[in-house]
């Protein structure tokens, strides 16, 4: 007997399984999506023209598929479409092949997601901070690091891209500093073509920058007078004759035009919703990993692990990961960094790391536990009582700074920057 209840997490096997029972020959040349909609209802598409026989093919198939997903599935009348596909970007984010020519297609609420990189390069530095928790110190470590890195005389671009939490460019900058723009006003303006209006008016300096060797310039998410945020916000996600993911791109690239940095440092928003995916996953970025030792904040990681593992990612995020130990406890430091470092080392190993047995040789991606350096090895920042008491980031004390961050600064310049920065 045919269950009643069908989940979410059935339906794809259940689609694969169906495909793989049937003879689906005729389909050959034709290209045929399962696209599972924002409710979760899959129904099939097709590409004209369509001779009859794979006509016949679809319609058996969108019957069985009708039938057996339940209610994930489109009533039979409705469960087929078939129509000139080239208006449809439906090889978008998230298409993926999952038999010979039949692809799997989720429809998210942005263009954005965890399935695809893009393996784009930026030609400059680009870093992502992330975390799938709020709270661990993200916006102030982009300013340290910036600060840092300007020392060295680097020119660095500093970018808000948690736009549902601003705060990092109302931190970093003084008020008479703070422009007339931000993240927001540049989505909702490029929307209707004037994006180029406002992209050198959305930027800052903040004080302790300006005697550095290099330049800081900090990009917030609103202006000085935020207006109507809450109802701009509303539409920083829409595509419009572009996809979001790439409109992204292009607003960091018309900043780095503008500004001609050497390195952009982009705060991510947190959490594993597919809106932070952009920053993690198509801006060609090395990308730092935020987390406590906290049983919630590995297991929000293995989720996203998992799914980079089963939809064949490892390969390509796992060579730009970096994971931080942030709020690092001043005491028993020494056990927290070594449970820490071996938490870290299971996630990495079961789903990034390559399944071979040490010593690792050849081609292999895989790292003992204590292989320094590894992506798994955490990059330290420790609790600090000075900079817990409130230090503001539009000033740098640089006492407390170095207490919390010389570790992580340092383990920063011998892993992470190219050698020809060093």
């Amino acid at each position: 007997m045919k269950e009643d209840f069908v989940s979410f997490d059935s339906v794809q096997q259940r689609a694969r399984t169906i495909l793989e029972s049937m003879d689906l020959a005729s389909l050959q040349g034709n290209d045929v999506y399962l696209v599972r909609n924002l409710y979760g209802r899959v129904r099939i598409i097709a590409d004209e023209p369509i001779n009859e026989s794979a006509r016949s093919a679809l319609a058996d198939l969108a019957a069985r598929l009708s039938h057996e997903l339940g209610a994930h599935g489109h009533p039979p009348d409705d469960s087929l479409l078939t129509l000139d596909i080239s208006a449809f970007r439906l090889r978008g984010r998230s298409a993926r092949e999952i038999t010979d020519g039949i692809f799997w297609v989720d429809r998210m609420v942005t263009n954005s997601g965890w399935w695809n990189v893009d393996e784009r390069q930026s030609q400059l530095s680009r870093y992502t901070l992330f975390s799938v928790k709020g709270g661990v110190g993200r916006s102030t470590t982009a300013v340290v690091l910036a600060w840092h890195l300007a020392r060295q005389g680097e020119r660095v671009l500093v970018v808000d891209l948690d736009v549902e939490s601003p705060g990092l460019g109302s931190a970093a900058l003084d008020q008479d500093a703070q422009p007339d723009f931000g993240v927001v006003d540049w989505f909702v303006e490029d929307s209707v073509g004037q994006g180029h209006y406002v992209i050198e008016r959305m930027t800052g300096t903040p004080t302790w920058a300006r005697d550095l060797e290099g330049a800081v310039t900090v990009v917030p998410a609103h202006g000085r007078d935020p207006g109507e945020y809450l109802t701009k916000l509303g539409r920083v996600y829409l595509d419009t004759d572009a996809p979001w993911t790439e409109r992204i791109n292009s607003m960091i690239t018309q900043l780095e035009k503008a500004w001609r940095p050497t390195v952009v440092l982009i705060e991510s928003r947190s959490g594993l919703h597919d809106i932070a995916a952009a920053t993690v996953m198509d801006l060609g970025a090395e990308v730092l990993l935020f987390a406590t030792d906290s049983e919630s904040a590995w297991t929000d990681y293995k989720i996203l692990f998992a799914h980079w593992h089963n939809h064949e990612l490892a390969r390509e995020m796992r060579e730009r990961l970096s994971i931080v130990s942030a709020l690092t406890p001043e005491i028993n430091t020494e056990k927290y960094l070594s449970g820490f470092a071996e938490r870290s080392w299971h996630l990495f190993r079961d789903h990034l790391y390559d399944d071979v047995a040490p010593p690792y040789a050849g081609d292999d991606f895989s790292f003992d536990l204590h292989d320094v350096p590894a992506p798994h090895r955490p990059l330290p920042i420790y609790w600090n009582r000075g900079m817990a008491a409130g230090t503001f980031l539009n000033r740098i004390d640089v006492a407390p700074v170095t207490l919390a961050y010389s570790a992580f600064l340092q383990s920063f310049d011998s892993q992470l920057r190219p050698a020809t920065a060093q």
